[in-house]
């Protein structure tokens, strides 16, 4: 211990100590006359040399203190900082964690257009096990969909789940609304959308729930609901256990295509799930036995059954309208 103190002594006084055996040799050499004077006088220019180096370190670490101190409370303050300032970096490490996950996503969502659409929702119906729709009479639904998931169901001898959310057709005003917002939406007059009415609007969806009717007794593994919702929407939503698709108005317009396992096709059965919940449901189990080709008597029995009774200005032939368009629809889209 004394051996490392000494070195340590030796080392901060080096250049004094130079000076001093200097000074004491060429004091003694020049004393004895072995040295002569010009080396003498070196040897002094070496000792004051030595002895300002020693006063200029000296100089240096004095001067130099209150800047050490001040540089370490610096340094004590800035570390206190660090851990806020960490907290702060990892907050907004989450969210740009959490913007690029959301960006990832929705660059998983695709958009449709023209035929696109149609070819996705026809190979989604080749796969189908369940279909859920939301929107307006779920026309399409009901002249394409129902059909070809029932037969490619029957071939495969498999359970098939159909779930429609669809406009109350005996909310007159909510039918008109329906069919004066698309008509006010199109300007080209050979339009179909220019010809809608209310009544026509309600024809549809009573040939919605006929059809369910009717498929239900067809294809005894083929579950399937009905909800009537009192709220327009403008956009029809088919999901099925692969993907959905969201449009407007059929493959004329861009839809929008997410595939299951996003977490965008969860948030939309959720939404889904919880506007079905609270529509009101129709009992289809109320539903009598339908012949293969129902006659008009068949039909007011039916929707009196299900306590959903025709308009007295209904006549035959519009109920008759109602049967066709229920079990012998045309795809609206072709």
């Amino acid at each position: 211990m004394r051996g490392k103190v000494l070195l340590a002594w030796f080392g901060a006084n080096a250049e004094a100590l130079i000076a001093l055996v200097i000074a004491v040799v060429a004091g003694v050499l020049g004393l004895t006359g072995v040295a002569s004077v010009a080396h003498v006088n070196s040897a002094i220019l070496v000792t004051l040399a030595a002895l300002s180096l020693a006063l200029l370190r000296e100089r240096w670490g004095r001067e130099s203190e209150p800047d050490t101190r001040e540089a370490l409370l610096a340094a004590r303050a800035a570390l206190e900082r660090l851990p806020d300032q960490l907290e702060r970096i990892n907050a907004v490490d989450d969210v740009i964690s959490d913007a690029r996950i959301a960006l990832d996503e929705a660059a998983k969502v695709r958009v449709l257009t023209g035929s696109e659409i149609s070819r996705v929702l026809a190979e989604a119906r080749s796969e189908a096990k369940e279909w859920i729709f939301k929107g307006g009479t779920a026309t399409f639904v009901r002249a394409v969909v129902i059909p070809e998931c029932v037969r490619r169901a029957r071939q495969n001898r498999r359970e098939l789940s159909i779930r429609l959310e669809i406009l109350d057709p005996m909310n007159y005003e909510l039918c008109a609304r329906y069919a004066n917002y698309f008509r006010r939406m199109v300007d080209d007059p050979n339009e179909d959308e220019r010809s809608w009415t209310a009544k026509q609007t309600q024809v549809e969806l009573y040939a919605t729930i006929f059809a369910a009717c009717w498929w239900q007794q067809r294809y005894p593994r083929l579950k399937i609901a009905v909800g009537l919702s009192s709220t327009m929407t403008i956009f029809r939503w088919d999901m099925t256990q692969a993907c959905v698709v969201i449009t407007e108005r059929g493959p004329r317009f861009p839809a929008m295509l997410i595939k299951e396992g996003r977490f965008y096709y969860d948030y939309w059965r959720n939404e889904l799930d919880e506007s079905f919940n609270q529509a009101r449901a129709v009992p289809l189990r109320r539903a009598p036995m339908l012949s293969d080709t129902p006659t008009v008597e068949e039909a007011r029995e039916l929707f009196t059954q299900l306590e959903m009774q025709l308009p007295d200005a209904y006549s035959d032939s519009d109920v008759a309208e109602v049967v066709r368009h229920a079990i012998d629809a045309d795809n609206p889209y072709v």
